[in-house]
């Protein structure tokens, strides 16, 4: 059986999937090979018969190497290509209404389209099962960085930000990428019960009370949302064996309830300074000097037309129309339907992202790809939500268009994970060991 099994690995190229290929096969054969004593024959009879319905071992290597190796997900490559070419050529067009037509703004955009097509491609070369080891030290790294930022950090137009590399790094766009290192942790937690879960749900509140503290509310929203959506799924995948409708009916009532509870606790303390009061009631109230934004986003939709300009003056009405207010300057520039085209590229994409994770027979890669798709698709939402007016201003992007360097790469980089989990769909099982193996030490003593 060993010559067997070594004949058919020598025909697997992918070094990652001998092994669990191995033990699949060995796990069949030890199970025919105790089949066949059970009708009789003795043990050595038994192996060279169960060895024998194995078939060719080359033949049998070569046909197993078709099916496990690493693949490439075309047709999400070509929507991000397709998305990338979209945004270069909307922020060139830009370039007429931002400083008498300087291409300064369109060229750093076009820089950060290549940096974080570089990231990607780096995290794409690395296999997201290593992320997934070094989750819990690569989390409590994100959740050290952003504690700092926030004691020693500088304030850039609103916004904590770190040095890294002689660049400004927008915490709030780093902090999204312990969403899918989340996902890491809760697997990690895998069969567990309940004292895996809370320990799950405390890796979870750390981050969204540090965000709350920049303050980035609606950060700390997405990333709470897209956390407990995850947990939500391994809860109901029995990954804690636990009771889940009462588990789940408990997590979702308490984090409801604890960020309205909060919210109403800063908003009457001394929390939220008097300016972000102030926006809250004008928003509410729908009148106000500090609601002109929303004001003139909800204006603007009454004069928009289907195809061609509005003739409202967008940069000029509009602070950041190239990043949190794109969808609005592409519907009163070019039509709506320019605006509706780009959100059905951007759902696309994101559906891609989801149908990649749920279809994963590795339950590491989908709850990795699930975390991914949930920062896209609630950073979309409320994009759109805000573009409408139906939400107050605040720090909001759009994935892949928005300017802003920080959450461009950190876009890229996120689907970078997820095209690292897709080139591995058939070379892992169901699961995988992603626990750190621990470093035993001993003191010998001798007696002299």
């Amino acid at each position: 059986m060993d010559e067997y099994l070594k004949i058919v690995l020598e025909q697997i190229r992918c070094r990652k999937a001998r092994p669990y290929i191995r033990q699949e096969l060995q796990d069949h054969m030890e199970e025919q090979i105790e089949a066949n004593m059970h009708a009789g024959m003795d043990c050595e009879s038994a192996e060279k018969a169960a060895v024998k319905d194995m078939g060719d071992p080359v033949e049998t290597g070569i046909s197993l190497d078709r099916i496990h190796k690493p693949q490439i997900a075309w047709k999400l490559l070509l929507i991000i290509a397709l998305i990338s070419v979209v945004g270069i050529m909307t922020h060139t067009m830009m370039t007429r209404h931002i400083d008498g037509g300087d291409a300064y703004t369109s060229g750093r955009y076009v820089m950060h389209v290549i940096v974080g097509i570089a990231v990607m491609t780096g995290v794409y070369f690395m296999d997201y099962t290593v992320l997934a080891r070094s989750s819990k030290l690569i989390a409590a790294a994100l959740l050290a960085v952003c504690l700092l930022t926030l004691l020693f950090g500088g304030i850039v137009n609103g916004t904590y930000c770190m040095m890294i590399g002689g660049r400004l790094i927008s915490i709030q766009a780093l902090m999204l990428f312990y969403v899918p290192v989340y996902g890491g942790v809760i697997y990690t937690y895998h069969g567990l019960g309940y004292r895996g879960l809370m320990k799950t749900v405390a890796w979870m509140v750390m981050p969204v009370l540090l965000v709350c503290r920049i303050p980035a509310m609606m950060t700390a929203g997405l990333m709470l949302i897209s956390m407990l959506v995850m947990l939500t799924i391994a809860v109901w995948k029995d990954w804690f064996v636990v009771s889940k409708k009462k588990t789940l009916a408990g997590l979702w009532s308490i984090f409801i309830a604890l960020p309205l509870v909060a919210f109403c606790g800063m908003y009457v303390g001394n929390v939220l300074d008097s300016y972000q009061k102030a926006r809250i009631q004008a928003f509410v109230s729908g009148s106000g000097d500090v609601s002109y934004v929303t004001e003139m986003l909800r204006s603007f939709l009454t004069t928009n037309k289907l195809i061609g300009s509005s003739g409202a003056d967008i940069p000029g009405s509009l602070p950041a129309f190239n990043a949190d207010y794109i969808l609005t300057y592409l519907s009163s520039t070019y039509g709506m339907i320019a605006a509706i085209l780009v959100c059905c590229v951007l759902a696309a994409l994101i559906a891609a992202v989801f149908g990649t994770a749920m279809k994963q027979k590795n339950q590491l890669g989908m709850i990795m790809g699930c975390g991914c798709g949930m920062v896209f698709l609630v950073s979309f939402l409320i994009n759109i939500l805000e573009n409408l007016g139906a939400l107050p201003p605040t720090a909001t992007f759009l994935p892949f268009l928005s300017a802003g360097g920080s959450y461009l790469v950190v876009s890229y980089g996120l689907i970078g994970i997820v095209l690292s989990i897709y080139r591995y769909k058939n070379i892992y099982p169901r699961h995988v060991k992603v626990k750190m193996p621990r470093i035993k030490m001993t003191i010998k003593t001798e007696n002299w």
